[in-house]
């Protein structure tokens, strides 16, 4: 039995299977989609798959995403848990590499500077991953959302078995009044969107985000973080562009909210093994690489990619399976250091691509608290518009790196509604 997305050519047909009058399904009845009148999600067996597809139906597959590799797992570069972290936030000689950390990456991007202005006040971060750990100190309880938008783990979202989604919550909006460190947005609210990642999973989730901000539940703009891929260095053929999965992505945007997806880290890995100096070939693949979203890379302190030293060179490179008019990775973030991780602290010699979409996701909000009314597509633009150049290929980093303070001086300028 496979659960699977099934795009419907007419109504009448949507209506014969909810009702059950097209198919004999002993007592299982398909899902509707709130936002998506022609998707319907079923478990079936292969007779029943075959007899849709001789109706007239789309079938659809439910991918397996997964959080970037290269930085969770016991002998990949992370360098152990600390459970606390001083006040200046970096760990003794005794206590694992002095390596930088999160307040060293949230000053190298120009975030303090922005805050002048605005901290991501009004704004709602959904971090759309494995979780957010209960007690995570960066993150007070007045500013979690409690909208509970999950499927697989309905009534479980403020839990975290990896602790990859606690990370990448503390980078985008994470606060030091009670944690060690500031986010980028560290008065934005966040929601926890747990997932399974797979595409199923994940498609509900946004779904039931438009039902959300139909229905009122979430007041104010939202930004969704995502951080997972696929693993692979070809065309995965199993995600067409016109899977339901980006349909609904596209239509969070259409409504307003900003989307951002980690590059992925396939270059010169274990995945991959390209040249690290060349950006290329394109290994930045299906929703990762839409025009839509804003795609994100990684860069080591020096602000490279390039380097073989670093683990920054696995950072996937463009132009993006999908890109048509902007070209991927759209921007690239710094990683590295000590960063929370789960309930705790890990020094790490970079958090992947999976730590540099948060703060992506971060500026967004800062900017959308000092332009609530820009688009999702003029937020894109603004990010794009002023990042740092870079001395690398585009296919490598982008625009360059994000600027946290030009990007708000930029939204103060030319987005603000007087």
């Amino acid at each position: 039995m496979d659960r699977i997305f099934i795009r419907v050519p007419s109504q009448d047909l949507r209506l014969d299977l909810l009702t059950g009058a097209a198919l004999e399904l002993k007592g299982r009845r398909p899902v509707a989609s709130f936002s998506q009148s022609d998707t319907l999600l079923m478990d079936v067996d292969d007779d029943e798959r075959h007899r849709l597809l001789v109706l007239g139906a789309q079938v659809f597959s439910d991918v397996q995403f997964d959080v970037l590799p290269g930085i969770s797992g016991g002998e990949d570069g992370r360098c152990g848990i600390h459970e606390n972290v001083p006040a200046d936030g970096r760990l003794s000689p005794a206590g694992g590499r002095v390596a930088g950390n999160l307040r060293e990456v949230i000053a190298q991007i120009g975030a303090p500077s922005a805050w002048e202005h605005a901290r991501g006040q009004g704004v709602t971060i959904a971090v759309v991953d494995t979780g957010i750990v209960q007690n995570l100190r960066e993150l007070p309880m007045p500013r979690r959302s409690a909208v509970d938008l999950s499927d697989a783990f309905r009534g479980q979202i403020w839990a975290d078995d990896v602790g990859h989604g606690s990370m990448c919550a503390a980078i985008a909006a994470g606060s030091s009044i009670a944690g060690a460190y500031d986010g980028v947005a560290p008065e934005a609210r966040v929601l926890s969107a747990r997932s399974n990642l797979r595409s199923v999973d994940l498609f509900r989730i946004y779904d039931n985000l438009l039902r959300s901000l139909d229905n009122g539940d979430l007041q104010g703009r939202v930004v969704a973080t995502n951080s997972y891929g696929l693993y692979v260095c070809d065309s995965p053929g199993v995600m067409p562009q016109d899977h339901p999965f980006m349909s609904v992505i596209e239509s969070a945007v259409a409504a307003g909210v900003f989307v951002c997806f980690a590059a992925g880290n396939n270059h010169y890995s274990d995945v991959c093994r390209y040249e690290p100096d060349k950006c290329g070939p394109n290994s930045i693949w299906g929703p990762n690489s839409h025009d839509m979203v804003v795609s994100v890379g990684t860069v080591n302190r020096a602000l490279s990619n390039c380097d073989s030293l670093t683990p920054h060179a696995n950072s996937s490179r463009g132009p993006g399976e999908w890109a048509k008019h902007h070209p991927k990775p759209d921007c690239v973030a710094p990683t590295y250091g000590i960063v929370p991780w789960g309930d705790g602290y890990e020094d790490m010699p970079w958090w992947g691509t999976s730590g540099a979409c948060p703060q992506v996701a971060g500026l967004a909000a800062l900017v959308l608290s000092v332009a609530p009314q820009a688009s999702p597509a003029q937020v894109a633009a603004t990010i794009r518009d002023t990042c740092t150049a870079l001395p690398e290929g585009a296919n490598c980093v982008g625009r360059g790196m994000i600027n946290c303070e030009a990007a708000v001086h930029k939204a103060m300028r030319d987005l603000r509604v007087a």
